[in-house]
């Protein structure tokens, strides 16, 4: 989920959905034998004859798309333009170590503002033992950009795709959702909402504009062996557990009543008079991690997230790919789960 802007946006004619558009512009690419794994993940392996593998992402924090400059501080936005792919690093499994950073400025942009998001995201990098190493300065007659790539190892075998899911395996997800899409809610979409405690505002704010990536998480449960497939929820929680069945081939069944929905959504929520759990399920940038585990393996998994200092519960069960995406109420009653969610190339919602 991306922070809409009130001006043009990038509409490929003929693109349709930004991974309608991936799909065309990958599709027959061609690779090389120490491509373990390429495009349709949250980051690609790449196999270097190291006892470990390379792992590679990227991602871009666009102004007025990704942050809005009125609302985010220069340090949340250095923050949040590297949390962003450690958080694929994340559910990779993987060791984030180096970073690149390619900046897009703008006519006039202040020297001290940059200063200023390299404050916030060297503040990330020595948490995470992340090394900047480089990058690129371009001008720009559009908004302010940041573009990072994040290079990191995972254990050979050990990485954690998308693919692996089968019908019986438990759901889970880290962590609480729908803050981040409160957050967008509170300060953009309907500003000035009222009733919404200080404190819960704050997270709010801080969910949205500089997000916690789960990297001890990701590499506790990419070391527990229980894991059989794994991403982050960027776009929403129905949309990325969409992306996992399609690459595992699988559907899923969603208990709603076991849906970690943060109180922060529940607050801003009952203020605007909407159902929480429809900015938990679609709201995305929650940045957490959804992954199915074996059926005899959700303790040890639930150990390897505590342990790493994180929380997770069981939400659900993979199903047969028949049975598609769906939804049980408390009531019981079954519905479709619409895998609603942030689309870079659609309409803000």
């Amino acid at each position: 989920m991306d922070t809409p802007d009130a001006g043009a946006r990038a509409d490929p004619q003929g693109a349709g959905g930004e991974f309608e558009l991936i799909a065309r512009l990958t599709r027959g690419l061609e690779s090389r034998p120490d491509v373990v794994l390429g495009v349709g993940d949250d980051a690609a392996l790449l196999d270097l004859g190291a006892p470990d593998l390379l792992v590679a992402t990227c991602d871009a924090q666009v102004a007025g798309r990704h942050f809005m400059p009125g609302l985010s501080s220069p340090g949340e936005i250095g923050h949040k333009a590297l949390a962003v792919n450690l958080s694929d690093v994340a559910a990779m499994g993987g060791e984030p170590l180096w970073a690149l950073v390619s900046l897009l400025l703008p006519p006039g942009v202040d020297a001290t503002l940059l200063d200023d998001v390299y404050t916030g995201m060297r503040a990330l990098a020595r948490r995470f033992g992340v090394a900047l190493v480089g990058g690129n300065v371009a001008s720009t007659d559009g908004p302010l950009a940041i573009d990072l790539t994040l290079l990191g190892r995972a254990r050979r075998g050990a990485a954690l795709l998308r693919s692996g899911g089968r019908p019986g395996d438990p759901l889970l997800v880290t962590g609480e959702l729908g803050a981040a899409a409160a957050g967008v809610l509170a300060f953009v979409t309907a500003p000035g909402l009222h009733g919404i405690p200080p404190d819960l505002l704050e997270r709010a704010h801080r969910a949205m504009a500089a997000p916690e990536p789960r990297v001890a998480e990701g590499r506790a449960l990419a070391a527990s062996g229980a894991v059989t497939a794994m991403l982050d929820i960027s776009d929403g929680f129905a949309a990325d557990l969409a992306h996992l069945c399609e690459r595992s081939g699988v559907g899923a069944m969603v208990d709603a009543a076991r849906v970690p929905v943060s109180p922060v959504a529940t607050a801003v929520a009952a203020a605007d008079g909407r159902d929480p759990l429809g900015l938990a399920l679609t709201g995305g940038e929650d940045y957490e991690l959804l992954f199915s585990v074996a059926p005899d393996r959700v303790d040890v998994a639930l150990a390897a997230v505590q342990t790493a200092g994180g929380s997770a519960m069981v939400v659900g069960e993979l199903t047969p790919p028949e049975l598609g995406l769906r939804l049980r109420e408390p009531d019981g009653s079954v519905r479709p789960l619409i895998p609603g969610g942030w689309d870079h190339l659609r309409k803000w919602p």
